[in-house]
């Protein structure tokens, strides 16, 4: 049995502009799902290093560990394009 870390990915904060569209999240390269404001995705991976991009934004890297969970949120920056930032476990 393998053990996986698990990512959830918070969408954008609702608003009029984000409350339609749909973000997809790609990991590694490869389109794992989508997420709406005010919405989450769950996602299984292997544990290690990964590379995760919010609607073609930039990359963040996210390392999982094994039997644990990252999250991370879907933002926007002042100019509007999309990123993602990791949030303490807190």
């Amino acid at each position: 049995m393998t053990v996986v870390g698990t990512l959830v990915v918070e969408g954008p904060p609702r608003s009029l502009t984000t409350l339609a569209r749909a973000v997809p999240i790609t990991v590694d390269g490869a389109v794992k799902g989508q997420v709406r404001a005010g919405k989450r995705l769950s996602l299984a991976l292997a544990p290690g290093l990964h590379s995760v991009q919010a609607g073609g934004g930039a990359a963040l890297p996210v390392r999982l560990g094994p039997g644990l969970t990252t999250r991370v949120r879907v933002e926007r920056d002042a100019a509007g394009k999309l990123h993602l930032t990791e949030i303490d476990p807190a």
